[in-house]
């Protein structure tokens, strides 16, 4: 009998324990692939409609997260799990979210699961595009929603054949979640369709 219950005990002790994993329910990652699952649509709870200060942020991710304001060259909402930084959002000057610097290893990228924060970066081929942003280059395929960021040379990676010779082994130093594609078309709000009349009398306006 205390055999049997001896172990009874070691099976439950050795059960796999999830309740801290946050994830958006697309079903494409194992569970416990990260804190944050980010997706095309999603980083866990946040979506392209939560307002980007610390009160919005603080009450879709709960009290065990650290929210804070940074200012770093501009004003970006800083995620912390205890002192490690997990992501950083940038807003636009409206409040609305413009888009999500991802930092930690902790948050599985559903779009890209190759791509882990900190790790070596492995196939370039995907790769249609990379932008200078500051000093470095982001890289993305166009119509995904998340690019990919390295501490390297602006300029040393804008072809599909510097990529495939330099990018191989280069540490993941971010990745960036847009909540509109990478290279994709201008948002709605955006663009101005003209009526009929208004095509007739644009050359008038100009």
């Amino acid at each position: 009998m205390a055999l049997a219950l001896a172990l009874g005990l070691a099976g439950c002790s050795s059960a796999p324990h999830h309740e801290d994993v946050l994830a958006n329910g697309t079903g494409r990652s194992p569970p416990g692939a990260g804190l944050f699952q980010l997706d095309v649509g999603s980083l866990g709870p946040i979506t392209p409609a939560t307002r980007a200060n610390v009160e919005a942020i603080e009450s879709v991710l709960g009290s065990r997260y650290t929210v804070k304001t940074v200012n770093n060259a501009g004003s970006e909402i800083h995620v912390f799990l205890h002192d490690e930084l997990l992501f950083y959002v940038i807003p636009n000057d409206d409040g609305s979210l413009f888009n999500v610097h991802v930092v930690s290893p902790k948050v599985a990228i559903v779009e890209h699961p190759e791509w882990v924060i900190g790790s070596a970066f492995q196939n370039p081929e995907p790769l249609t595009s990379c932008e200078c942003w500051g000093s470095h280059p982001v890289c993305f395929r166009a119509g995904d929603h998340v690019a990919v960021a390295f501490e390297i040379a602006c300029g040393s990676v804008d072809t599909a054949t510097e990529r495939e010779k330099v990018l191989p082994g280069v540490r993941i130093q971010r990745a960036v979640w847009n909540p509109r594609p990478f290279g994709g078309p201008s948002p709605p709000s955006q663009v101005q369709e003209l009526s009929p009349l208004g095509k007739l009398l644009e050359p008038l306006r100009n």
